[in-house]
């Protein structure tokens, strides 16, 4: 009887080494830092310069090493128009995410628009301030690398910049609806 309940444990040993090994590996994985978010805003109207319109974002990065991200961000700003005189549209293929405390700093090149100006990389900064996001989470504007359309900057363009410089300064605007998520 010995020898049939050691070769039971022979035969059960490798599955526990492997449900360790297997655990171990799982519970050691990185966690990634990331961004997301979605929501309205509340922008003047430039046409008149009377009452307000929504501007509507969304966002998704994930930091794929450090600085770089993949993901994707969209904005629709009915305050001004692009081309064709239709409300302006922004999409942007993400490759750079830098988080600093509760903020996220996101980057990426324009990957499709209606404003043939504003073909370029691109940069804005989220602040995540907790639940709910309404009238709490913050989200800059979107800032171009330059407007010069036979230039375009770096893919880590967000790395050069804080939550609060020059750049962000006095910009941030509270989101009237959705919510905002940074996690490192």
């Amino acid at each position: 009887m010995k020898f049939v309940k050691g070769l039971l444990f022979l035969a059960a040993f490798p599955m526990l080494v492997g449900a360790a090994y297997f655990a171990v590996s799982v519970g050691a994985s990185p966690v990634r830092s990331s961004a997301n978010g979605h929501g309205t805003l509340l922008v003047p109207e430039n046409a008149t310069g009377h009452g307000s319109i929504r501007r509507q974002f969304s966002f998704s990065a994930v930091a794929t090493t450090r600085g770089a991200a993949k993901g994707n961000a969209v904005l629709h700003n009915p305050a001004f128009t692009g081309a064709n005189d239709q409300v302006y549209q922004l999409q942007i293929r993400v490759t750079c995410l830098k988080i600093v405390d509760n903020y996220a700093i996101i980057s990426g090149f324009t990957r499709r628009t209606n404003d043939p100006n504003l073909v370029d990389a691109v940069v804005f900064s989220v602040q995540d301030n907790g639940e709910p996001g309404q009238d709490n989470d913050l989200i800059s504007p979107a800032l171009f690398f330059d407007d010069d359309p036979n230039t375009t900057g770096p893919a880590d363009l967000c790395q050069g910049h804080e939550p609060n410089d020059i750049y962000f300064a006095g910009t941030y605007r509270p989101i009237e609806s959705g919510n905002v998520n940074v996690s490192e």
